[in-house]
């Protein structure tokens, strides 16, 4: 295109008269670099003397400002100033006489007749004499001109106007050739400005149709087009190797063929995000975050800032997740109003990409019951911050910091991964245990897993059990740590046993040294273990047999120690263990054997079955309790019923005997049965 229309700048060329040429084009369409391609191939036509001079109106400002600019400019293309005739001095005296005509001529009308013979009676030469002075000069030196005006469309609309008598009645000198560079949509915009309130756009239009007289129009750029000069500048951005092993490309994909195309439309808008995608995969530590959503709310904030800005006011609703378990009666009915988020915007077409934009990073905008989003993806709640800081902001802890925690505690060395999860502050501590769990899904989750993973070793799961052994015990809190460090070493165990079902797990399961919690990760570990591997249910089965085992002197000791044993070692999640377990036949007797010598009493076995409730967020202490007659009676033989109070308020005293006094209530002990049938899988209850 520039090598034709320096062609046809050529070829109209004459020493007689001077051609207006307009190259429009949107901003960022690439007006700068076509005028400078049309000035080498002008300067390099054969015997080519073209002097091409660029005139920057932009740069100054007034009347009398622009018409010296560009009096300046046109003196440069004199070859020397000592010619016969001091071109120069011509120069300069019709610019001291053309600075206050300009102040009278208006754009367009009959008035400039006689505004020309209201100022020639005030000076002493009439400006067409010194205009014909100038230009037969011009004409002796034959040297063809080219005066380029780029981006007239940044003037202000008196700029323009200014700019505008200079071209139309000013500075057409013969041989002196214009090529106006703009945007047409903001130039008539800029004439119909409310100062010039009577100009109508079509008159505007036709107006500029009078001062140029060669349009050409810069070619928008293709769909085609734009992706593979985003395909190119973002393949030098993403490594290849990114791309091939963790590049979400069909997320990625129907972005960047549709909705990138119809908001970077022009060169400039294009390297304009690239430059920024660049600059943000340098600052960034990319294995903190995920390449796509980087790329995608770089574009966000780039083409929709005030979208990008109302990001932090919607975190819950961009952010949540409805969990695979929850039944279909309890699933979203109901979407937020995603139009207010983006309402901010004027453009149909603007709203409809920005929500395309926010449907590929957050699920939740793609319709209800979304799921959770994998760990370093900007819809999971624990990095959202981060691309909005488009930084690890203070308070976060990188994901590099639990990695190496992690990988030292993998081989024996777990006094980083200690320090962390003890650490004072909650919140970094529930940051630290969601990273870790994230790290860590489930057996069946891991082929669908998304984000970071980490190793697992005996040594890990050593380490995992020596902190759920130390964690706080907070049993009215969903995030309390103890409660996700047992769900975490629980995988820990699946996972081991998966790969290695003989793996010697119980040397790292008992370095946990409190039973109830060993207890808890086992048998958190049974839960949901059809679709696993034969090999890995039996394993498991096995760890919670030697368990069992394991606890039936414990049991027994508790009981002997009647109203003085602490705390809930005896709990009846504890005999639900045992009772899924080969071991139940020797509870049974033994507790037989224990009630017939006394050493402990039935109200003693009763009071163990007793279960406190405690409410999520509450003072601490038990809200309400229940009785599992049916465990009881499996074990014991005596005839009871399972019940619950649950308007009892809070229990300031959680004794045995007052559990005794409770399960009084539910057992019928004058109604043995003969033979305790053999033990039924019961779901045993969490503390």
């Amino acid at each position: 295109m520039a090598h034709r229309a320096a062609r046809l700048i050529d070829e109209n060329h004459s020493t007689e008269s001077s051609v207006v040429y307009g190259l429009e084009g949107p901003w960022g369409s690439g007006k700068s670099s076509v005028i400078a391609m049309i000035t080498t191939y002008l300067t390099e036509f054969e015997n080519s003397r073209w002097q091409v001079v660029p005139f920057t109106p932009w740069a100054t400002s007034g009347t009398e400002g622009l018409l010296s600019e560009f009096f300046a400019a046109l003196a440069t293309v004199i070859p020397e100033p000592g010619s016969k005739k001091d071109l120069r001095g011509l120069i300069s005296s019709y610019a001291d006489i053309a600075r206050p005509l300009a102040a009278l001529i208006p754009v367009a009308g009959a008035a400039v007749v006689e505004a020309t013979r209201a100022l020639e009676t005030r000076l002493a030469k009439p400006w067409n004499v010194a205009f014909d002075e100038i230009a037969a000069e011009l004409r002796t030196l034959g040297v063809p001109v080219l005066v380029v005006v780029d981006d007239i469309d940044r003037l202000q609309p008196r700029e323009l106007l200014d700019l505008l008598k200079v071209v139309r009645l000013l500075g057409r000198f013969p041989g002196v050739d214009f090529l106006l560079a703009y945007d047409e949509q903001t130039l008539i915009e800029t004439l119909q400005n409310p100062g010039q309130a009577s100009v109508s756009k079509a008159r505007a239009r036709a107006f500029m149709e009078k001062i140029v007289q060669y349009p050409l129009s810069i070619p928008p750029l293709l769909t085609g087009q734009i992706v593979r000069m985003l395909n190119a500048g973002l393949t030098e951005i993403v490594t290849p190797e990114r791309v091939e092993t963790g590049f979400d490309k069909h997320r990625f994909g129907d972005i960047i063929l549709s909705t990138m195309p119809s908001q970077l439309a022009t060169p400039r808008a294009i390297e304009r995000f690239l430059a920024q995608v660049r600059e943000q995969f340098r600052v960034h530590d990319l294995s903190e975050m995920n390449d796509v959503d980087l790329i995608l709310a770089v574009f966000l904030k780039v083409q929709f800032p005030d979208v990008f800005a109302g990001l932090q006011s919607w975190k819950v609703e961009l952010t949540r997740s409805t969990p695979s378990f929850v039944s279909f009666a309890q699933r979203e009915d109901k979407q937020p109003e995603w139009d207010r988020l983006v309402g901010v915007l004027d453009r149909d077409e603007d709203r409809r990409d920005a929500l395309a934009v926010l449907a590929a990073l957050f699920p939740a905008v793609r319709g209800p019951n979304p799921l959770r989003a994998g760990a370093g993806r900007f819809a999971h709640p624990d990095y959202f911050d981060r691309y909005l800081a488009q930084a690890i902001p203070e308070g976060d802890i990188p994901d590099a910091v639990v990695t190496r925690a992690i990988e030292k505690a993998a081989a024996g060395e777990s006094t980083d991964l200690r320090a962390l999860v003890s650490a004072e502050d909650d919140a970094q501590v529930t940051l630290v245990l969601s990273k870790l769990r994230a790290r860590y899904p489930d057996i069946r989750e891991v082929p669908h897993h998304e984000g970071p993973t980490g190793p697992v070793t005996l040594e890990l799961l050593t380490a995992g059990m020596t902190l759920v052994d130390e964690a706080e015990d907070r049993l009215d809190s969903w995030t309390s740590t103890g409660l996700q460090l047992t769900r975490w070493t629980a995988i820990l165990l699946r996972r081991l046993l998966d790969a290695d079902p003989a793996s010697d797990v119980d040397r790292a399961l008992t370095a946990c040294s409190n039973v109830h919690r060993r207890a808890h990760v086992i048998s958190t570990a049974m839960r949901e273990v059809h679709g696993l591997k034969e090999e890995t249910q039996r394993a498991l089965c096995e760890s919670l047999q030697r368990e069992a085992r394991r606890l039936l002197p414990f049991l027994l000791a508790d009981l002997r120690q009647g109203d003085q044993s602490t705390g809930e070692s005896g709990s009846s999640f504890l005999y639900g263990l045992v009772a899924e377990s080969p071991a139940l036949a020797e509870l049974q007797a033994q507790i037989a054997t224990g009630l017939a010598t006394q050493e402990f009493t039935l109200e003693d076995v009763a009071a163990r079955f007793v279960g406190l409730a405690y409410v999520i967020g509450g003072s601490g202490r038990p809200s309400s309790a229940s009785f599992a007659g049916d465990l009881f009676t499996k074990i014991t033989g005596v005839e009871a019923r399972s019940g619950e109070r649950r308007d009892m308020g809070e229990w300031p005293d959680s004794s045995w005997p007052r559990r005794k006094e409770l399960a009084a209530q539910f057992v019928t002990p004058g109604v043995p049965i003969a033979t305790p049938g053999k033990a039924n899988a019961v779901e045993s209850p969490d503390r």
